[in-house]
């Protein structure tokens, strides 16, 4: 267990349903995510959340993409609307404007929620009362542009704890800051450093599957009558790096590779 988390925390999260639980108390999740272009972007990170035994899953997007996810998870709820934590942007690319639109809502819905991929810059974080952004050092150095600093991607990789305090100051946001060496920063505390990642995490898609495990999981904190806030968000971020991680590292130990691999992994690195 990582030094900074709480054993308990982990525990509690973690646990298998009881016989008092139901769908609604092991929380719901919602995706804007995945596009005509990265359609396998929103399945990774719904995939990702079932691992967790998150109690339902909800899904917006393109209808290509609908039809994808429901052919392969047909427990996907379309719509948003029962979503406790919602998950965007994750393979956003050619966004169409319902996608657009949807996007916008989910930012100004007062949810909290995770801002991944390409809504980290189309969207305007300033409407956001409660989330978590998970750049890696390129798409940092986008949102530090967005907001007129110059940082160029390889000044933050140099220097990752100082750029997640800043950005996390700039945007009023916990940040995650994807690195070898994981940064999570909340404003006004100390910085938290999670890693080293497994390599085996250097592959398309995985940034996906962490995306849908920390909204399963804060998801899941939501439906057990918690209050996220900041500081719970980014515990709740920490314990996702970790066993995203060994969740790589189970896969490779297997020979099996991908983020498909991986995601099969996740429920054995929660049990563990």
């Amino acid at each position: 267990m990582h030094p900074e988390l709480d054993p308990e925390f982990a525990i509690e999260l973690l646990k298998s349903p009881g016989e008092l639980d139901n769908k609604y108390s092991r929380g719901c999740v919602g995706f804007v995510t995945g596009s005509n272009q990265y359609p396998g972007a929103a399945l990774l990170g719904i995939n990702a959340a079932f691992e967790l035994e998150v109690g339902m899953v909800q899904y917006q997007g393109p209808t290509e993409v609908s039809n994808l996810v429901l052919s392969s998870r047909p427990e996907v709820v379309l719509g948003l609307d029962k979503a406790e934590f919602l998950v965007i942007g994750s393979g956003i690319s050619d966004t169409n404007q319902d996608q657009l639109e949807s996007l916008q809502n989910a930012v100004s819905s007062g949810k909290p929620l995770l801002v991944d991929g390409g809504a980290m810059t189309i969207c305007d974080l300033s409407l956001i009362s409660l989330g978590i952004l998970t750049p890696h050092a390129k798409e940092a150095e986008k949102i530090f542009a967005k907001y007129g600093h110059h940082r160029a991607a390889k000044d933050i990789s140099g220097n990752p704890v100082a750029s997640a305090i800043e950005l996390a100051e700039i945007t009023g946001l916990v940040v995650l800051l994807k690195g070898s060496i994981t940064v999570l920063a909340v404003e006004g505390e100390r910085a938290i450093e999670s890693g080293p990642g497994s390599a085996h995490l250097a592959q398309a898609g995985t940034g996906d599957l962490l995306a849908g495990m920390i909204g399963a999981l804060s998801a899941k904190l939501i439906g057990s009558g918690r209050s996220l806030n900041p500081k719970l968000l980014r515990d709740v971020a920490l314990l996702a790096n970790q066993l995203h991680s060994e969740a790589a590292e189970l896969s490779a130990a297997r020979g099996e590779f991908g983020a498909s691999s991986i995601c099969n992994a996740i429920s054995e690195a929660a049990g563990n």
